[in-house]
């Protein structure tokens, strides 16, 4: 199997990364190859390999950004099986063995994740446990569900040839994983390891962190990419509401209002929308609202 780790300015979170998937308990051999993103390719990180386990780097040979760096090794990995993970994220020992095995044991899966742990710094960590084995095209319409995260999917190489790369042309990079696990749901069963086998750092920047026009402009294109999402009212409000809220955040207040309304009059208990509003309104702090909103199981995707 292989791993795809695209990565920009984080040496030495990326070495903590790359310790934990060298570290994985399955027998099999894997090739972890490192797809250095805007930036020459840190060959000592291939001193790093060991018996079963052999590193490779390489530099971004596509569109400049997390699509054409995660395509970029995909295209250059030999696995049957390809996992993704960030740059500054931490498998547990099991993860790998026990996907493979999920994978194994249904044939008609193309994609595995697991649960995972949201870890806060000086916060209490978030875990977010897989409450279903099996994850359908219309949940994923309703939900982003946290567990398929893009630290923690493992594919099958033919869902690349079944649903395509990952889009180089989504605005910014934002919600790639998304964008293609819609996609993915449509041409195979889409399964999670109910196991919270990841941890998801929280508690470093994100490249994404206050950049709320890039934000929102992806998901508008998700939004007009897949149009599924008008015949699932939640669904359509939830995006809605995600894109009123990073205007709002972007200090962009009456397009925010404006798209709120839209949200909820589509799903009136759409929690976005009400953020985005409160967001909009005098003297509120939108990271902390953020903030608060994730801890209870909600994030901005």
């Amino acid at each position: 199997m292989s791993v795809v780790i695209p990565t920009h300015g984080r040496p030495d979170l990326l070495r903590e990364t790359l310790a934990t998937i060298l570290d994985q308990d399955y027998a099999g051999p894997m090739e972890v190859l490192v797809v250095h993103d805007g930036e020459p390719a840190d060959q000592d990180l291939e001193a790093l390999s060991c018996p079963g386990r052999l590193v490779r780097t390489t530099t971004n040979l596509r569109t400049r950004g997390l699509c054409g760096a995660r395509n970029t090794g995909v295209l250059a990995s030999r696995g049957d099986l390809v996992a993704s993970c960030d740059d500054d994220d931490l498998w547990h020992p099991t993860k790998v063995r026990k996907q493979v095995q999920r994978l194994e044991e249904d044939p008609s899966l193309v994609v595995v994740g697991t649960g995972i742990r949201l870890l806060m710094g000086s916060q209490a960590d978030v875990e977010w446990v897989a409450t279903q084995g099996v994850v359908t095209h219309e949940r994923l319409l309703h939900n982003r569900v946290k567990e398929l995260h893009s630290s923690n999917l493992m594919m099958r190489r033919s869902a690349f040839d079944l649903a395509g790369l990952y889009d180089e042309q989504l605005p910014h990079g934002y919600g790639e994983d998304y964008d293609w696990l819609l996609r993915a749901s449509l041409v195979g069963r889409v399964g999670v390891v109910q196991e919270t086998l990841a941890d998801i750092r929280k508690d470093v920047p994100s490249w994404f962190r206050d950049r709320w026009l890039n934000t929102a402009t992806a998901l508008e294109y998700l939004l007009d990419k897949h149009p599924d999402f008008g015949s699932h009212r939640r669904g359509h409000a939830r995006i809605l509401g995600q894109i009123a809220y990073a205007r709002a955040a972007a200090g962009e207040r009456r397009v925010a209002a404006r798209l709120a309304g839209r949200a909820l009059r589509r799903h009136p208990a759409v929690p976005y929308a009400w953020l985005a509003l409160a967001v909009a309104g005098p003297g509120t702090d939108h990271q902390r609202l953020l903030t608060m909103a994730r801890r209870f199981g909600r994030g901005l995707s």
